[in-house]
């Protein structure tokens, strides 16, 4: 994967909303560098979520988009209490954003690799046990790299 580490860790994200959370999820983006529009960004997200759900099960969403409004591949690690992430869906307590570059038609997107990769890292029982119990971003880091 290209992308190894998070841009950010947040171990007690506290949010009432799946809104709230992925606006303060797209600030951290902003806060780091690595988006050209952060409002574009989360208004595409927030798209991508009315197609299908991002919820892949074991309390672990990964919203995502690729967009023109970002500047790099690039990643962020939540973990927060169990928030209602859709309607027909078990709570989530992990939340891993991806911020993927939009790529010219013809042009290898790093989208499907990331995905793979994070989702393969979220559904390991003992990588979550170790998300779940982390006191440290150092600690979850090492689950990345």
């Amino acid at each position: 994967m290209s992308v190894k580490q998070p841009v950010s860790i947040h171990l007690n994200l506290k949010s009432d909303s799946k809104l709230a959370l992925l606006e303060t999820l797209c600030q951290s983006f902003w806060e780091a560098g690595k988006l050209f529009n952060r409002k574009q960004f989360l208004e595409e997200v927030l798209k991508r979520e009315t197609l299908l759900s991002t919820y892949c099960g074991e309390g672990v969403a990964i919203p995502h988009a690729a967009s023109a409004a970002v500047k790099e591949p690039a990643f962020i690690f939540a973990r927060c209490a169990e928030i209602n992430w859709d309607e027909e869906e078990s709570p989530v307590q992990f939340i891993i954003l991806l911020a993927i570059p939009q790529v010219a038609e013809g042009e290898e997107s790093p989208h499907i690799e990331m995905m793979s990769e994070i989702a393969t890292l979220a559904l390991d029982e003992e990588i979550r046990a170790v998300w779940a119990s982390a006191r440290d971003e150092k600690t979850i880091l090492k689950t990345f790299i």
